[in-house]
């Protein structure tokens, strides 16, 4: 018999889920623990992309507290087996070589995997640094992106969607932009009236409060899956105004994609059409949002992009 410590017990349950069982003698048990809630949050994320659009975040919200109160709820219990059967006799893995090698392989070939698959296949969390996308997506804006574009049975990409993806030229940058052309499109841009194949995708004015505030001329247009409001300089308005028109073609296996605040935007007018292979996911839900001069903006949690 040996004497097994309430604290150690807790100690190792929060160093790694189920280690406090194991410390016990209960190997079977901590491994339980261990797969259920270093596979939790990977599944919830998977169950997310199933569910409706506007559920995403909340599942995942799910998904995380279900895994931190499996977490504490382990390590309390390994404290109170501790605590209620002090003397345990000892199995052969209960020395510190065993817990040290299940630690390693806890994090090794189950956190870090599972978390992996998740942010590279499923979802990944992205912020936006920058003004480029307003009014769709603001500074300091926390989102979603669903990662399984180009995946059998996975998100498409359409006209209207707003994608993150690396810099064409320059892999270290990852920007977010709004999809306007698809492969084999032509696009034409005449001051604030932007065109693909002939088609007018500018639909008219728009009211937006951020443009009232700057200045700017907001105007609404149309996408696969609905309208969205973009911004031009406060001129823009003026229909016969003489502005020169730039053409571009999207090559196969590229999108073309514009900011939605046109002027203080860097996008494929700068460095051309965005390879797929660069589009790292679709833009789905705002998880969290904070401004540097509002504080949380609880009005902008659950909101959905795009």
């Amino acid at each position: 018999m040996s004497p097994r410590r309430p604290l150690l017990a807790l100690a190792a349950a929060l160093i790694m889920p189920g280690l406090g069982h194991v410390y016990l003698g209960d190997f079977v048990s901590g491994a339980s623990l261990l797969l259920a809630i270093g596979l939790g949050v990977p599944v919830f994320a998977r169950l997310a992309l199933w569910a409706p659009s506007s559920w995403l975040c909340y599942v995942m919200l799910l998904g995380i507290v279900v895994a931190l109160a499996l977490y504490a709820g382990s390590a309390l219990h390994a404290f109170r087996r501790a605590k209620h059967a002090p003397d345990v006799t000892l199995h052969s893995f209960q020395r510190p070589t065993v817990y040290a090698l299940y630690v390693a392989v806890g994090y090794a070939f189950v956190f870090e995997p599972a978390s992996a698959r998740a942010r590279d296949r499923w979802l990944e969390t992205f912020v936006a640094p920058s003004a480029s996308m307003v009014p769709a997506v603001l500074p300091g804006d926390r989102f979603f992106a669903d990662k399984t574009v180009g995946q059998s049975g996975g998100a498409k990409l359409e006209r209207g969607t707003i994608v993150i993806f690396t810099d064409p030229n320059d892999p270290r940058l990852t920007f977010i932009k709004r999809i306007i052309g698809l492969a084999g499109d032509r696009i034409d841009i005449t001051g604030p009236r932007v065109r693909v194949n002939g088609a007018d995708l500018t639909l008219g004015p728009a009211h937006d409060a951020f443009a009232a505030r700057h200045g700017l001329t907001a105007l609404r247009e149309r996408g696969t899956n609905g309208p969205y409001t973009v911004l031009w300089p406060g001129d823009s308005g003026e229909a016969n105004a003489p502005y020169p028109t730039t053409t571009y073609f999207v090559p196969a296996g590229s999108v073309f994609v514009l900011g939605d605040q046109r002027a203080h935007a860097v996008d494929s007018r700068a460095f051309g059409p965005v390879p797929l292979a660069n589009v790292k996911g679709i833009a789905r839900q705002i998880w969290f949002s904070r401004g540097p001069n509002e504080g949380v903006r609880w009005s902008r949690i659950g909101h959905l992009l795009g």
